[in-house]
């Protein structure tokens, strides 16, 4: 693997720098995986050097926590089906191919998102990024062409022109001022809560009041501090996004990626 290399998110500021996993973290490459550009979902979870991940399957899909993927699109899809959704929904995105190698996709629904750590810890930090599929429904909303006409895929210009949706049911708008996805760890250890942190996976201008100029929806990998949650041995993450329907449900897919964990030595 790669030592670490900063490339520049989209941002206003330098705390908003992006790495790949350095030699050290806890990557997931250490899993054998079936095939190039595909995912692979557990019954029941899977771990990593001591990592342990829930997984909740229903059918194909994963119905909240975490699975394994090496998909890197970075394009809408042509076709409201499973198979074609799923290359969004259980891809990283990033401005060029994804180079981190495997990596986990996290879905959030109620307290499933989580893993659990052999022996409490401190973790310094995670490696954290949006879905092609968030990010797409942020950055276009619904449908890329309100007209219904055919225009060219503003991620693949040479592919044939189409009418691009993101298939999110129920619809999501497309992000402006003040609308914002936060993805929040809880700590734990031994049952009892250590503490909480939150890092923005999308902050549009208005939303973050310290830096209200902020304007930005996360394009690649980022680092997220967890050291503030101290020692744990298990941690929940949880999603929040400004565009709920009128029954407070949020309708931004609620899904991340996570790579690189770093514990302390």
């Amino acid at each position: 693997m790669a030592g670490a290399l900063a490339v520049m998110a989209t941002s206003c500021s330098d705390d908003l720098d992006v790495v790949i996993p350095a030699p050290d973290n806890i990557t997931f490459n250490e899993i054998q995986m079936p095939d190039r550009f595909t995912h692979v979902i557990t019954d029941g979870g899977f771990s990593a050097s001591g990592v342990n991940f829930n997984a909740v399957k229903s059918g194909s899909q994963l119905v909240g926590g975490f699975c394994l993927s090496n998909r890197s699109l970075r394009s809408f899809v042509w076709r409201d089906d499973e198979v074609s959704v799923d290359s969004m929904r259980y891809s990283v995105w990033t401005p060029r191919p994804n180079t981190t190698g495997n990596y986990v996709v996290g879905h959030v629904n109620g307290d499933d998102a989580f893993f659990t750590l052999d022996r409490p810890s401190v973790i310094e930090y995670v490696l954290v990024a949006n879905t092609t599929w968030s990010f797409l429904a942020m950055t276009y909303g619904d449908t890329y062409d309100k007209d219904g006409e055919p225009v060219a895929n503003p991620n693949v210009p040479s592919k044939p022109m189409g009418i691009w949706h993101s298939y999110v049911p129920g619809g999501v708008k497309k992000f402006g001022e003040n609308d914002y996805l936060t993805l929040t760890a809880v700590g734990y250890r031994g049952g009892q809560q250590t503490g909480k942190t939150s890092v923005d996976l999308a902050c549009k201008k208005g939303h973050n009041a310290d830096n209200p100029d902020w304007d930005y929806i996360q394009n690649n990998w980022r680092r997220f501090d967890l050291y503030p949650l101290g020692e744990v041995d298990k941690v929940v993450f949880y999603l929040d996004s400004s565009d709920k329907d009128e029954n407070g449900r949020m309708r931004t897919p609620a899904w991340f990626c996570l790579d690189g964990l770093q514990l302390r030595k």
